[in-house]
C-alpha cells in the first residue's frame, strides 16, 4: 500500500488533475484494445470449367450483422481461352424467393452496380449498403469461356461485424 501525503492547495490540485489523466487515458486506450467480433465465412469454393461454369453459394443469414463484405478469391489457367467471371449477388426475404441486388466494390466506390467481372488473378472485394435488410444473401460466379483444360478455381467468403 502506498500513502502519499501532499500538503498545501495546489500540489493536491495538481496531483489530482494528473491522477485524472491518467484514468482517463487508460480507459480510453482499454476501450481501443477491444476486439470487433468480425465472422469469416466460406461460402463457395469450386473449380469452374467446361461443367460446371456457374457456381451460387451457399445461403448466409444476415440478421446479426451490421456491416457485410464479400471477398472473391480468383485464379485461372489459361490455356487458350481469355477467361472471365461475372460476380452477383442476390437477396431474399425467406431464403427462397431470390431477387438480384445491388452493390458496391473497391474499384467503382461510391457507384452500385448489379455485377463485376473480373478476370486477373488475385482478390475481389465488395460490400452491401449498409441500410439493406434483407436477412438472406447468396453469391452467384458465372465464368466465360472456360473449358477441360482453361478453368477458373474461385473461392468465395462472406464478412460480417456482429
Amino acid at each position: 500500500m502506498v500513502i502519499i501525503n501532499i500538503k498545501g492547495g495546489s500540489m493536491k490540485k495538481l496531483f489530482l488533475s494528473i491522477l485524472g489523466i491518467v484514468l482517463a487515458t487508460s480507459l480510453i486506450f482499454a476501450a481501443q484494445a477491444e476486439a470487433v467480433p468480425v465472422n469469416k465465412t466460406m461460402i463457395a469454393e469450386t473449380q469452374l470449367d467446361n461443367d460446371p461454369t456457374s457456381v451460387t453459394s451457399s445461403t448466409f443469414n444476415l440478421q446479426e450483422y451490421s456491416k457485410v463484405g464479400f471477398f472473391v478469391k480468383y485464379d485461372e489457367t489459361e490455356v487458350g481461352e481469355t477467361l472471365s467471371a461475372a460476380v452477383t449477388l442476390d437477396i431474399s426475404y425467406d431464403g427462397t424467393n431470390w431477387v438480384d441486388a445491388s452493390f458496391y466494390d473497391y474499384a467503382g466506390g461510391a457507384t452500385l452496380q448489379t455485377s463485376e467481372t473480373i478476370s486477373a488473378d488475385g482478390w475481389y472485394y465488395c460490400w452491401f449498403n449498409p441500410d439493406l435488410n434483407a436477412p438472406y444473401v447468396r453469391m452467384v460466379i458465372t465464368a466465360t469461356n472456360t473449358d477441360a483444360d482453361d478453368i477458373i478455381l474461385a473461392t468465395a467468403y462472406i464478412v460480417g461485424i456482429k
